[in-house]
């Protein structure tokens, strides 16, 4: 046997005014979707904003539908609206946020937008920023999406299966 372990870092800011301008203007546009979201089943709105390369910025929120779990998260929301539309531009920035939480630290995606954040940032060929903030909480920045799942499903498991 051989034991291994997974390590994941991040940096914690307790206030905003510690992150940068574009870190704030990501998260204030997230904040601003998650106030559109369609969640009255969970009451439990998030939006999501990310910035590509060209400097465009995109948002989105998480849609809920009675016919659960028909909805869509804010992560994957933005994310497959922005590959579908811009194929060719890199998502350099992720910031999630999440608008009633009870939480004491931010919320995290669930681990389908966590497989979908990952195989994105793969399909881009380098790392995506990912800002996970808390409303009155503090910000939690990860370097690359790698980071939220270590251990994700990989297509190397496809192109191997004989």
């Amino acid at each position: 046997m051989i034991k291994k372990s997974v390590k994941v870092e991040y940096s914690e800011y307790e206030t905003l005014e510690e992150l940068d301008e574009i870190d704030n203007k990501l998260i204030n546009k997230a904040i601003e979707i998650a106030k559109k979201s369609y969640s009255p089943y969970s009451q439990f709105p998030v939006g999501a904003a990310v910035l590509l390369d060209n400097g465009k910025i995109f948002a989105g929120n998480n849609q809920e539908n009675i016919a659960y779990p028909s909805g869509t998260c804010a992560e994957r929301s933005v994310l497959n609206y922005v590959h579908g539309n811009f194929p060719k531009n890199r998502i350099k920035i992720l910031a999630v946020t999440a608008l009633n939480t009870a939480s004491l630290i931010p919320v995290s995606p669930c681990g389908f937008c966590r497989q979908v954040i990952v195989e994105m940032e793969r399909l881009q060929g380098e790392p995506m920023k990912v800002i996970l903030h808390k409303i009155g909480g503090s910000t939690f920045v990860f370097d690359a999406a790698f980071a939220l799942l270590p251990l994700a499903f990989d297509d190397d498991i496809l192109k191997n299966k004989e």
